[in-house]
């Protein structure tokens, strides 16, 4: 992390334990286009992303008494209560959805056209990443582009946490060998802070 980003970190954290809602702007500016990021991957639609995110930053707020630098770095917090939100807005989704959906005709659910999955535009990422071995696209697919914590990912693979961690590292590196640093920070961000 540069010294900079470092600066930074200490300057939110030091606002949002004096209750000082400057902590939030600045959240805002440094932090949401990754947690935007996180939120979208996990629930795919742009209008449940932008909610989640508003949570999100509420989220914080009232609970930024629970912040320990001492057990992890911020964004390690951002990113688990996005996560976390993402995912409960995700259930609450479905549902909503599943109760709307009992009162429609059988014959809508047979359509194909109605029920597939979003395609994610991710400017020739996921090609990138198809590209590598089949046992890290399995990963990154799980953690980066459905929202799995570590431990989901290793039970859903029946492979034990830490080998899912070694293969996430050695994935990062071939990522960031074929992409460059730059392109790939926000995946780095998002798959070594997945719990």
């Amino acid at each position: 992390m540069n010294k900079k980003h470092t600066n930074i970190e200490d300057k939110i954290v030091a606002l949002l334990k004096q209750g000082d809602k400057e902590a939030i702007v600045l959240l805002h500016e440094y932090y949401s286009p990754a947690l935007y990021g996180i939120i979208l991957r996990i629930v795919f639609s742009e209008v449940l992303a932008q909610e989640v995110l508003q949570d999100v930053f509420i989220k914080v707020w009232k609970n930024s008494d629970k912040y320990d630098s001492d057990k992890g770095k911020l964004f390690t917090w951002l990113a688990q209560i996005t996560r976390n939100a993402s995912k409960d807005a995700l259930r609450s989704s479905r549902y909503k959805q599943d109760n709307k959906t009992d009162m429609l005709a059988d014959n809508v659910g047979n359509d194909s056209s109605l029920s597939h999955v979003p395609h994610i535009a991710d400017s020739g990422l996921r090609k990138t990443i198809d590209s590598l071995d089949k046992k890290y696209t399995e990963i990154i697919d799980l953690l980066y582009f459905q929202g799995y914590s570590h431990s989901e990912a290793a039970k859903e693979l029946n492979i034990p946490v830490g080998t899912l961690k070694s293969r996430t590292r050695k994935a990062i590196l071939e990522l960031r060998r074929i992409l460059g640093n730059e392109l790939i920070i926000t995946l780095l961000i998002i798959l070594i802070n997945a719990n």
